[in-house]
Order: structure tokens, then sequence, then C-alpha cells
């Protein structure tokens, strides 16, 4: 009986981990370099593809208003069933009443039964606009408006892009960030184990002893709290990237890999490169086009119509009697002669717009300049930064090295070495902040040239 439970207990335990390594592998683990993660967030970010919506609902603005300049066909049917008689009154002459011997016949008010018990009517209706300036200036401006659209989803694609690669760059510092300090945690319980060993040996005091051991039970909770940052980021790129919160990622990136600063010589090919002002470009274009559009309130407009009519009266269910088919065409002008001011209130806050847009697309091109000159110099100080920090990781790195053989030797306590260790942990978390730093300000970069 007692083997029997064994049986089933070991039975029960392998099936557990049989299931678990099921589930493991069940999972999808996705990894990236900064390239591949970028084209994950292109294709799979859901703020993008709202973002395509939008584009699309204003491209269909264009669609409506080159609508109203095209012929515009409509056909109309009605029934109608009528329970009561309908008479009609007028003075007729009254033949019942004549005078048989002068021949004289009254006019009398008289009623007379001009309604059918069902009457239908069918009308086909075409009308085409003939002379619309209105119509004209806001199809150019639906025009102008889609073509705005396409520029904000542009601007908009590169911005989510742009903050996607960022928050990469800043999982990758954070990984690199928890690596660092699970070795110096490791290094710490290295040096701990190695002081117990001096200590038993009486190469040591227990003053040194007790410092080894705190040093190592401080690194503890910073690597428990890398490790929790590490992962919120990673959970934060599945988010941008569209990827199932149950799957797995892993992330890769050189932060060797850098790029040298690059002058721009013509300013005017970062106007035409950048999408934000090429909206205010368009912008200027269309408040112009909404201006002509108000002037265009005052001039009449002409309308051609042609139609057909099928009517029919009857007591019985038939659309075949008392048939009339009148078929007609004529042109509608409407000349506008006074609105109290309306029209002119219109155009004048049209120009007043098109004057601010002007204006504001003055401001942005100095904006932009100082904005590419700013972040030029930027760049090169970051630079020198990265080279400064560099050196001062290969001294803290020689002196973190000697500093362990002294401690070795009992020359430097265990404080000293504790020092020397996070001099060399500041030193490589300046470096990786550093390239951070100036990769984050590369991006920023190569948005404000429009690259």
């Amino acid at each position: 009986m007692k083997t029997k439970k064994t049986l089933l207990t070991t039975f029960s335990i392998v099936l557990m981990i049989g299931m678990y390594t099921l589930q493991l592998n069940a999972q999808n683990v996705h990894k990236f370099s900064i390239e591949s993660f970028t084209q994950a967030v292109k294709e799979s970010n859901i703020q993008l593809k709202i973002a395509e919506k939008e584009k699309d609902i204003v491209k269909e603005g264009e669609h409506e208003a080159r609508a109203a300049y095209l012929p515009q066909v409509n056909f109309q049917s009605t029934y109608q069933r009528n329970f009561n008689d309908q008479d009609m009154y007028m003075e007729f002459y009254d033949f019942n009443q004549m005078n048989q011997e002068t021949g004289e016949i009254p006019i009398t008010l008289q009623k007379f039964d001009v309604g059918f018990k069902n009457d239908f009517q069918a009308n086909l209706l075409l009308e085409q606009n003939i002379f619309n300036l209105k119509s004209i200036c806001e199809l150019k401006s639906a025009r102008i408006y889609s073509e705005i659209g396409e520029l904000e989803y542009i601007n908009k694609t590169k911005d989510i892009v742009n903050n996607a690669q960022k928050m990469f760059l800043q999982a990758v510092l954070m990984q690199n960030v928890y690596q660092l300090n699970q070795t110096s945690e490791q290094n710490a319980l290295d040096n701990y184990n190695a002081a117990k060993t001096q200590f038993e040996n009486s190469l040591i005091s227990e003053m040194d002893l007790l410092q080894a051991k705190m040093r190592w039970e401080n690194e503890i909770p910073k690597t428990q709290k890398a490790k929790r940052n590490y992962y919120i980021l990673l959970n934060n790129l599945k988010v941008v990237a569209g990827i199932p919160a149950s799957d797995s990622i892993a992330i890769a990136y050189d932060w060797a890999l850098q790029q040298s600063p690059q002058n721009i010589t013509s300013m005017e090919q970062v106007f035409e490169n950048r999408e934000d002002y090429q909206m205010l470009e368009k912008n200027n274009a269309l408040q112009d086009a909404i201006m002509q559009k108000e002037k265009s309130e005052y001039l009449p407009d002409l309308k051609a119509q042609v139609g057909y009519s099928y009517l029919s009266n009857s007591d019985k269910m038939k659309f075949d009697e008392n048939v009339n088919k009148p078929f007609y065409a004529g042109l509608t002008l409407t000349v506008p002669i006074l609105t109290g001011g309306y029209r002119k209130a219109r155009l004048n806050r049209a120009k007043l717009q098109h004057k601010i847009s002007g204006f504001e697309q003055e401001d942005a091109r100095q904006n932009i300049t100082i904005e590419v000159k700013n972040l030029e110099m930027k760049l090169h100080e970051e630079a020198e930064i990265i080279k400064s920090a560099q050196s001062t990781l290969e001294t803290a790195q020689k002196g973190y090295e000697l500093a362990e053989k002294n401690a070795e030797t009992g020359l430097i306590s265990q404080l000293d070495l504790r020092r020397y260790s996070e001099d060399l942990k500041k030193a490589q978390l300046n470096l990786y902040f550093s390239i951070f730093n100036y990769e984050c300000s590369q991006i920023d970069y190569n948005k404000a040239i429009g690259r």
C-alpha cells in the first residue's frame, strides 16, 4: 500500500513537471535588436493602427467634397391612400336651374369630387452645379487637408517609433545596470567567502569580516530593484510592439555601435524633410483656400435640373389610370444680396487665420534652426563625455584590481575595498548613462533634420 502511494506521488510530480515544461515551451520568445524591434512597432503598434484609420477618415473628406460638384441623381416614390372624398368648391354654371323660357343659366357655388382613393407618384431628378465657386474652393481645401492628414500620420509614426527606440535603449540600459548589480553582488559574495577563510586563519579581524558581509548584504536589494525595473521596462516594450503579455522578450544592443554627428549645411533641406514644417506650409495654403471660399460667398451660383415624373390616380389598385408624365428641365440662379454682415465677418476671420498661419510658419523656421544647432552641440558634447567616461572606467578598473590584491594580503581593509568597488561601479554606470544619453540625442537629432 505504501509502495502504491509512493508511485502515485511520483507520477503526480512527473506529470506536473511535464505540464510546466510544455507551458514554457508553448510561450513565444521574441528576440529583438533595435532594428527588428522598430519594425515590430511599425507593424503591430496599436496607436499606429489608430493613426492610420484617422488618416483614412481625413482622406474621405476629399471624396465628400468632390461629390458636391458631381451630378446628383435622386429617385423618389410616393403612394397615398385617401380614406375620404376630396371636394373642390367653385362657382360654375348650374344647368339644373336653367330658365326654360329665356335659356339663362345661373352661376352658383358648387361642389365637385376631385379626389381618388389611390395616388401614386414617382420622380427622377438630375441636378448638376454649373457655376459654384464655393464647391471648387471646398474641394481644394479638402485636398490640402487630406495632404495634411498624410503628413500628420507620417509625423506621428516617427514620434511613436522614436519614443519606442528610446524605450528600447532604456531597457538595454537597465539590462546592463541589472547585470552590473549581479556582478557586484557576486563579487561581494566571493569577497565575503574569502574573508571568512581569512578570518578562520586569523589573517583579518572580525570587524573586517563583518564589513565584507555588510557589503554583500547591501548589494542584494540593489540587484532586486534593478531586476524589477528591468522587467517592468520589458513589459512596456511588449505593449509598444503589440506583443502578447504571456510571451517572453529578449533584447540585445551593442553600446559601442555609435553614429558620428553630422553637421547640416542646408537648412532648406531640413525644412523639406520635416513633416511638421510641411504641415505648417500646407496649413497656410489651406487657410488661403478657406479665404477664397469665403470670398466666393459673394458670387452667384447656377444649378441645372432635369426631371421626370410619373403620376397616377385611381379608385382601384391600378397604376395606369389617369396618368401624367411630366418631363422638364430648368435652371436655378441664386444671387446673394444681404446677410446682415455674416459673409463679411467670416471673410475677415479667414483673413486673420491666414495671417496667423504665416506667422506660425515663420516662427517654426526659427525654432527648427535653433533646435538643430543645439542638438549638434549636444551630440559633440556627449561624445566627449563618453570618451571621458571610458577613460575614468579604465582607471577605476585598474584601481579595483590593485585593491583586490591588497585586500587579499591585508594591506587595505574591507571598507577601503568597498570604496574602490563603488568607484568602479559608478564609473561603469556613468559610461552606460553617457552612451544612453548620446544615443537618445542621436534619435532626436535625426528627427530634427528629418532623417
